[in-house]
């Protein structure tokens, strides 16, 4: 079955990793957006805070989620961003790349939504 999913996603990696298994594909979009989203926005405020501990923990378990949702391209980013974190980079700065992660981010959610609502009706 060819899934036909949305090109904005890393294809390569998707077909790699899952096949065209949609029940597992659906699994992944959906805990990516219950989850991971929720746990990225939370970044914000240890960000905002100043709480570099919580904010170091967020992004370190947050990295394979972008990988695993096929934004691949944007785990390197979250990378750079939590090296940034452990090499005390100033709050405006770290910032700054969060807003920037962000706003990258949030043009792709309504994709994956889209392809996790999708994927459930192929179920």
């Amino acid at each position: 079955m060819d899934l036909q999913l949305n090109p904005a996603l890393d294809l390569t990696y998707i077909d790699q990793v899952y096949g065209d298994d949609p029940v597992i594909l659906y699994m992944i979009f959906d805990a990516f957006m219950s989850d991971s989203v929720p746990r990225w926005h939370s970044l914000r405020n240890a960000l905002e805070t100043e709480d570099m501990k919580e904010a170091a923990s967020i992004v370190h378990g947050l990295k394979p989620s972008f990988t695993m949702a096929g934004l691949t391209w944007i785990r390197p980013k979250v990378e750079v961003l939590e090296k940034a974190i452990k090499d005390d980079e100033t709050p405006e700065q770290l910032m700054h790349m969060y807003q920037t992660i962000s706003a990258e981010l949030n043009e792709l959610l309504p994709i994956i939504e889209q392809e996790s609502e999708r994927l459930k009706s192929l179920q």
